[in-house]
C-alpha cells in the first residue's frame, strides 16, 4: 500500500500542470499515467495569451515559444474570393505579456513538465499504471491500479481526475457525464507542404470557407495542421483513408494532394460537464470534467486553467483550511465551462461549418464590422484570447 496526499491520474497537461504547482507550494504528489511514456498528444496545439501568462513564472511559455510558432495576426478567409477578416493581438499588449496565439503541440508542454516532475523529489511518476478502481471514503480514497500485470492497492488524501474525456475515475464513480454529440466530425492532417505557395496571403491560423464546406490551416513551424469535416455518411476508416484526406487536400491546393501525409486523426466533437466538479475527495479536471467543440482552441487551455484554479483552492485546503473552500474551485470552473468555453467554442463551430449563402452573409457582415471597430475588435479578442473568462472567474464568489 502506497500513499501521498495527492494523486493525480493522467499525465496530460492539466494534470501535469496541477502536479507542478502544488509540488511549488511544498506538496507532495503521485502521478499515474496509463501510457507508458508521456502521451505523444498532438490534438491540441493553440496555447492562448490567457494560458501563458499562467506558464510564465515557471519559464515553461518562454520554453514553449521557443518550440512553438507565433500568430500575432490570425484570420476567416474566403478561399474563392481572397477576401479575409484579420484579428491583430496587439490590441491586448497592455492585457497579456504575450499578445499572440502560440501554435504548438501540447506534448511539447507535458514532456517539459514530466522531465522537471521526474528530477523533484516531491513527485512521483508511475506510467504504465492503469486505473481500475476508486473508492472514496469520508477522510481519503482508495486506488486500485495495474502496472506492469500487478495489481497495487493505494491510498491518498485527495485525488484529482485529470484522465481525459474516457475518464476511468469518472466511470468508476458511476457519475453521468450529460451533453451533446455534435453533428460533424472532424479530421486533422499534418503536412509538410508550403501552402503559403498557393494560397494568398496565409497567416499562420486561417479558418476557411469553400463554397459548400470548410477548412482550416495552422502553422507549426515547418508543416501545417489541415482540419475538415468528412461527408456525415463516411465511417472512421473511409473518413481516414488516402483517397478521400487526398480528395479534401485537392480542393485546396492539387499539388499539395500529392505530398506526404505525416499524420491524421480523426475527432467525435461532444459537448459535456459533470453536475459538479468534486465529488467528496476525487475532483475533476479539464476533458475528465467538462468537454467542447476544439473550434478555437479552448479545450486544453481551459484544462489548463481547472489545474491553476484547483491548486490555487486545494494547497490552502492542505494547509489546514476547511475542505469547503473546493466548493468555490467548482462553483468557478463549472460556470466557466459552461458560459464561456462551452458557449463559444459552440459559436465557433457554428460560424466555420455555416454553408448556407444568407447566414454566411450575416457572419462575414459581422466579422468585418468587428475588425473595422477598435473596440469591438478588442472586446472579441479578450474572449478569443480567453482573458475575459479568466478576469470573470474571479468574480465568481
Amino acid at each position: 500500500m502506497s500513499s501521498a496526499p495527492v494523486t493525480i491520474v493522467g499525465a496530460g497537461p492539466s494534470g501535469l500542470t496541477l502536479a507542478w504547482w502544488l509540488i511549488q507550494h511544498g506538496h507532495t504528489v503521485i502521478v499515474l499515467e496509463r501510457e507508458p511514456t508521456v502521451p505523444k498528444d498532438m490534438r491540441a496545439s493553440t496555447f492562448h495569451p490567457a494560458t501563458l501568462d499562467l506558464l510564465a513564472d515557471s519559464g515553461l511559455a518562454d520554453e514553449l515559444v521557443a518550440r512553438g510558432t507565433v500568430v500575432p495576426q490570425w484570420q476567416y478567409l474566403i478561399h474563392e474570393s481572397g477576401e479575409r477578416a484579420v484579428f491583430d493581438m496587439a490590441c491586448l499588449s497592455d492585457a497579456t505579456a504575450y499578445p499572440f496565439r502560440l501554435q504548438c503541440e501540447q506534448f511539447q508542454l507535458t514532456e517539459l513538465l514530466a522531465a522537471r516532475l521526474a528530477e523533484h523529489p516531491s513527485c512521483s511518476l508511475h506510467f504504465g499504471a492503469e486505473v481500475k478502481a476508486v473508492t472514496p471514503s469520508t477522510d481519503g480514497v482508495q486506488i486500485q491500479y495495474q502496472q506492469h500485470s500487478e495489481m497495487v492497492d493505494a491510498n491518498c488524501d485527495w485525488l484529482v481526475a485529470a484522465d481525459g474525456a474516457s475518464s476511468q475515475v469518472r466511470k468508476s464513480l458511476g457519475l453521468t457525464f450529460d451533453g451533446q454529440v455534435f453533428p460533424k466530425t472532424s479530421i486533422t492532417l499534418v503536412l509538410d507542404y508550403p501552402f503559403e505557395d498557393d494560397i494568398a496571403n496565409l497567416l499562420g491560423v486561417n479558418y476557411v470557407w469553400l463554397p459548400d464546406r470548410h477548412y482550416s490551416l495552422m502553422r507549426l513551424r515547418d508543416t501545417w495542421r489541415f482540419t475538415f469535416s468528412p461527408a456525415s455518411d463516411q465511417d472512421k476508416e473511409t473518413a481516414l483513408s488516402d483517397r478521400v484526406a487526398r480528395e479534401h487536400i485537392a480542393r485546396v491546393s492539387p499539388r499539395a494532394a500529392q505530398s506526404e501525409i505525416r499524420s491524421r486523426n480523426y475527432y467525435t466533437l461532444h459537448q459535456r460537464c459533470l453536475d459538479s466538479f468534486c465529488h467528496g475527495r476525487v475532483l475533476f479536471v479539464g476533458d475528465a470534467a467538462h468537454l467542447n467543440s476544439p473550434a478555437g482552441g479552448m479545450g486544453m487551455n481551459s484544462g489548463i486553467h481547472d489545474a491553476r484554479s484547483l491548486a490555487d483552492h486545494l494547497v490552502p485546503v492542505l494547509q489546514g483550511s476547511d475542505p469547503s473552500l473546493l466548493a468555490r474551485y467548482d462553483r468557478r470552473r463549472r460556470r466557466i465551462a459552461r458560459e464561456e468555453v462551452q458557449r463559444l467554442s459552440a459559436k465557433n463551430y457554428a460560424r466555420h461549418r455555416e454553408t448556407g449563402a444568407s447566414k454566411r452573409r450575416l457572419i462575414w457582415q459581422e466579422l468585418q464590422d468587428t475588425i473595422n471597430d477598435p473596440v469591438k475588435h478588442r472586446e472579441y479578442l479578450l474572449d478569443a484570447a480567453m482573458i475575459r473568462s479568466r478576469e470573470r472567474e474571479l468574480t465568481i464568489d
